[in-house]
């Protein structure tokens, strides 16, 4: 996420790059709108923002001055400029007082979305290349260690400057200052190192009660503890496996201090719970390609009832890719009988779902993803296959007691959805249509001479006798009797 300041001497030209950013860009942060430099570099001396957008031609000091004085005194901060087609002059100076690109008024929209993105994917690498730095720092700095301890942490949400420090107050606590040898910040995650003769399970209930404690001033955190090998290979190979370790919390949205035996548990207790018990694909593909929705709707019902109620946690490794190989196996087998791809295109699922964050969004795209099979995907000439589907299910259960609900429940679809593409294809409401099967059904039961009126209504669905002579009169135009004089 970028963070913005936007500067020119006039406000519609704010308001309307400010308007592109919200619209198409709502993860960038405008920190501040000003109309002067000088305004602009007081506000710099208080926030820290990654790229200023400024107008080359303003009064008192213009945007090649203030490029210079931005990229002298934060040399972090990245400098786009806007100018005029006869501004070039000015642009030349500007690049070379170090901006990083320019724009032409008036602005274009992807022409500023280009620049940004470009300019964001350049400070994600800057900003790799310096924490791999620092990080290798701090790993030949402590490699000689004895008795060394890990402890990684990571804030769920938003961080606030003084996590840190409120995180340092904890430590201070106990034994802990005995212990202590530092607290570093490194990528999104906070690293303890302590040293410690015991074994480093005994460490998990004090990281507990600061767990707790950062809880109640509103830091809700994950814990990944283990021991430190000399070395500095082994030093970041045990932060790697940490960071690991909260990779695994989070996914399953659980918050305890993990350690190492506890961790591998878990791995050792999900390679005898394969995915494929919950999320067949051969069994999915069986349903689709039948169009047996009664069945398929069953199954996924049953399968996502015993998920949601499955006690262990799963490894986010093994379960992607699990996900991905069961994902990709039911592509196959529809694409073999001829039907588009899953997502009504060629999609990169091990992308896709690698970027998913947590065990319950994987659960729930999986199941939008069938969803989506259902009703777009599964086309038979120019009607689709949920209303052959629907057509099947009334003539096989139009004796029941049907309503619009129940039949698009069958087909995974909206009621009110389901009745309008009813109507378009069939030409007639969904209650017409099962009046209209009803119908046919009574007439072969009226062959049947000693079967009373009532009892073929009762047979057929209804259960109002005069109901059904009027419903059966409006579509044969004879009440059902005078039907069964004529087949007499």
């Amino acid at each position: 996420m970028l963070k913005m300041m936007l500067v020119d001497d006039e406000k519609t030209v704010l308001q309307g790059i400010s308007h592109i950013l919200n619209k198409y860009c709502p993860n960038y942060e405008v920190i501040s709108m000003v109309q002067s430099a000088a305004e602009a570099l007081i506000i710099l001396q208080d926030v820290c923002v990654d790229v200023v957008i400024t107008d080359v031609k303003m009064p008192d000091m213009d945007g090649i001055e203030l490029t210079k004085q931005i990229r002298m005194l934060y040399p972090q901060t990245e400098v786009v400029v806007l100018s005029g087609y006869d501004d070039f002059e000015f642009v030349r100076q500007t690049m070379k007082n170090g901006a990083y690109d320019y724009l032409l008024k008036p602005c274009h929209y992807q022409s500023i979305l280009d620049i940004l993105r470009k300019l964001e994917e350049g400070i994600m690498q800057r900003d790799k290349k310096a924490a791999i730095s620092d990080e290798q720092e701090w790993f030949e700095k402590y490699a000689d260690y004895d008795n060394l301890k890990m402890a990684v942490v990571s804030v769920q949400g938003f961080t606030d400057s003084g996590f840190m420090e409120h995180l340092k107050q904890e430590l201070k606590k106990g034994n802990m200052p005995k212990e202590y040898v530092e607290c570093i910040a490194v990528d999104h995650h906070y690293v303890i190192l302590f040293q410690h003769s015991l074994d480093v399970s005994a460490a998990r209930q004090r990281f507990y009660g600061y767990r707790q404690s950062l809880l109640q001033r509103g830091y809700s955190t994950n814990w990944a503890v283990a021991d430190c090998h000399r070395g500095t290979a082994r030093l970041k190979q045990t932060f790697d496996f940490c960071v690991e370790m909260i990779d695994f919390l989070q996914f399953n949205e659980t918050t305890i201090v993990l350690d190492v035996e506890m961790y591998q548990k878990y791995v050792d207790q999900q390679k005898t719970q394969h995915f494929s018990h919950y999320f067949s694909s051969e069994t999915l593909g069986k349903y689709l390609l039948n169009g047996d929705f009664e069945k398929l709707s069953h199954y996924l019902e049953t399968k996502w009832s015993q998920l949601s109620h499955r006690d262990s946690i799963w490894d986010p490794k093994l379960l992607k890719n699990e996900a991905v190989k069961e994902v990709l196996y039911l592509e196959h087998q529809l694409m073999d009988h001829g039907l588009q791809p899953i997502c009504g295109e060629f999609t990169d699922y091990i992308e896709k779902i690698n970027l998913l964050p947590t065990s319950r969004a994987l659960l729930d795209w999986l199941k939008n993803m069938i969803m989506n099979i259902v009703t777009n995907l599964l086309v038979e000439g120019p009607t689709p296959q949920y209303i052959h589907v629907v057509k099947k299910y009334i003539e096989t259960h139009y004796m029941e007691d049907l309503c619009l609900k129940t039949v698009s429940d069958t087909v995974f679809l909206n009621p009110w959805y389901f009745s309008t593409q009813f109507k378009k294809y069939m030409n007639v409401t969904f209650s017409e249509y099962l009046n209209q099967v009803r119908v046919r059904m009574a007439k072969q039961f009226l062959r049947q001479r000693d079967l009373k009126v009532y009892q073929v209504a009762e047979m057929v669905g209804f259960q109002d006798a005069a109901y059904f002579s009027t419903v059966f009169k409006n579509v044969e135009n004879m009440s059902p009797k005078d039907f069964q004089k004529t087949v007499s």
